[in-house]
């Protein structure tokens, strides 16, 4: 039988692995039967009531048997918590091409290894024994469950490719502070900049031709402006081994790179939004409750303000209601309005392929361009696709990194010679799908099983370590509280996911993000210090009519899901 720790927050986390762990093999033969959850609910049981037994060897019977219930009712819980969140991994995003089911037996396997790695060799074994046990739980051994299993035991034996001059960090400690969650009210209801373009896409093939011209003029204007800053910068990353090799130049876009150093004496308030999905109430929110538009306006005037900066992480479309004519029509506007203060970034999401003529969404589900493509000529998405591809990937703001999703897998980092070759199509597309992991390293066969693939804390602070950076700060993942950090000791990585909302209309009805709380988070730049503040974005203000024009009148297209 596992033993567990004598501390009970380390014992907490312990059991909830083990119940994670054996969830993840129910479903590796496609089917996590009752047979299976029965086994499951009674390997609880025994776990719960041999550490009772351990705790508590004085105590009576009664007193036993009633601690034992209520820690095997909470555990219960934890199994059903578990089991929604695996069966949803099979709504998560893939790349076109991928199977879905093969996405979620690599995270599964993922995760089933960092569980492996958090326990000592003896609890390892009994991992296995319980596993073997479980794959007998139905009567028969499923060929897949019998594969993951050797797959897994032959991760326990993979070490690490990295050399001790690689994971050995020598940077100072790390110089972010983190703080919060902190609650912002917006000062205003309502802001002129949004008036002119709330408006749903009208069933009408007249009506939206015309509002399709004016997106496609929007589009060019905002892919000439990327263009013009390209321009100005070309060439500017060559050369370039870490970020403080920038110190004194101007901001600048290299081809899909920002960089922007911080000028000496001057402070800045970086308002930084997580994936928007379609949430357009989400991004009118955190833009009002920043008060971006008012401080942008202070710092014109008085430039001895902290400079006003808005970061958007990327995935502005698919999953909520206002795609195309909501979040990612306000983002090309705000660009074009403040091109030197707005960082729009590229998501997994805005990628899309053509195939014989036509154009598909590269991510599965990719309701945008779903609920729209009867609606709309062909050419549209097309125009679409060439915007996405003129999306930066990436901002470097004095030595912080904000990406999408995260590093590139080993072998790609290790061709890294400078700053110029960030610009790699085959590095830029793997920093859109790759997801931290709690593991230490991440044996190659697991990053090479999948387009979103996994890194470790040591190939983490390897790689900021490689850049000069201390914080990266990215979106992709689906965090139910919104804001997660990791990591921390050398180098700091956060999550920051802006869509979602129990309540909020811009979501259907049965979609799996009504479980996350939205945040933003503010970064503050002064004196050399950062302080990153999140906070939670008020949604639910802007479902009103009165303050959404959006929620004025039904919408005349129907979403389409999935």
């Amino acid at each position: 039988m596992l033993t567990f720790s004598s501390d009970p927050d380390v014992a907490e986390q312990q059991m909830n692995a083990i119940i994670f762990y054996l969830t993840a093999f129910g479903y590796i033969d496609g089917k996590f039967d009752f047979t299976e959850k029965t086994f499951v609910r009674i390997y609880i049981r025994q776990l719960v009531t041999a550490r009772a037994r351990a705790m508590m060897p004085d105590a009576d019977a009664a007193t036993r048997d009633e601690v034992i219930s209520r820690f095997v009712a909470h555990f219960l819980e934890v199994f059903e918590q578990i089991d929604r969140s695996v069966a949803d991994l099979f709504d998560e995003a893939v790349a076109d091409g991928e199977d879905v089911e093969r996405f979620v037996y690599a995270k599964l396997k993922l995760r089933s290894y960092e569980i492996f790695q958090a326990f000592d060799p003896d609890n390892q074994r009994e991992l296995l024994t319980c596993v073997d046990e479980l794959i007998y739980a139905d009567g028969s051994v499923h060929p897949a469950e019998v594969a993951f299993r050797k797959e897994l035991e032959a991760l326990l034996d993979t070490t690490t490719s990295l050399g001790i001059q690689d994971i050995e960090v020598v940077r100072e400690h790390n110089r972010v502070a983190i703080e919060g969650p902190a609650s912002l009210r917006p000062r205003l209801e309502d802001h002129p900049f949004f008036a002119g373009f709330e408006q749903h896409y009208s069933a009408d093939p007249a009506r939206i031709k015309s509002q399709v011209a004016g997106d496609l003029d929007l589009m060019r204007r905002f892919v000439a402006q990327l263009a013009e800053q390209r321009r100005a910068g070309a060439g500017r990353l060559a050369g370039k081994q870490q970020v403080s090799d920038f110190a004194g130049e101007r901001p600048f876009l290299d081809g899909h790179v920002f960089v922007h150093p911080a000028a000496p004496g001057r402070s800045y308030e970086l308002t930084v939004l997580g994936d928007l999905h379609g949430c357009y109430s989400c991004l009118k929110g955190a833009l009002l409750q920043a008060d971006f538009f008012a401080k942008l306006e202070a710092w014109r005037l008085d430039p001895r303000q902290p400079e006003p900066k808005l970061v958007l992480l990327g995935d502005y479309i698919d999953r909520g209601r206002f795609s195309y004519n909501g979040v990612l029509r306000t983002i090309m506007q705000l660009y074009l309005a403040a091109p030197e203060h707005v960082f729009p970034l590229r998501g997994n999401h805005e990628y899309y392929i053509e195939y014989r003529g036509r154009i598909y969404g590269g991510v599965k589900p990719a309701e945008a361009i779903n609920t729209l493509v009867n609606h709309m000529p062909g050419e549209v998405f097309a125009e679409y696709m060439k915007l996405f591809e003129e999306l930066p990937n990436m901002l470097f703001f004095d030595d912080m990194m904000f990406v999408h999703a995260g590093i590139p897998r080993d072998t790609d980092v290790a061709k890294l010679s400078d700053f110029a070759q960030l610009n790699d199509p085959e590095l830029r597309f793997q920093m859109l799908w790759s997801d931290p992991s709690t593991a230490d390293f991440i044996p190659h066969d697991l990053q090479a099983q999948n387009a979103r693939f996994p890194f470790g804390r040591l190939q983490f602070e390897a790689f900021m370590q490689k850049l000069g950076c201390s914080i990266l700060v990215r979106g992709h993942e689906k965090i139910d509280a919104g804001f997660r950090p990791m990591y921390g000791e050398q180098a700091s990585l956060i999550t920051l996911f802006s869509a979602g909302g129990a309540d909020n209309n811009d979501l259907p009805e049965e979609s799996s993000y009504r479980a996350v709380t939205p945040m933003a988070a503010t970064i503050r730049v002064d004196g050399g210090t950062v302080q990153v503040t999140p906070w939670l974005i008020d949604y639910e203000r802007f479902n009103d009519p009165k303050r959404n024009r959006f929620f004025a009148s039904p919408p005349e297209i129907e979403h389409k899901i999935g």
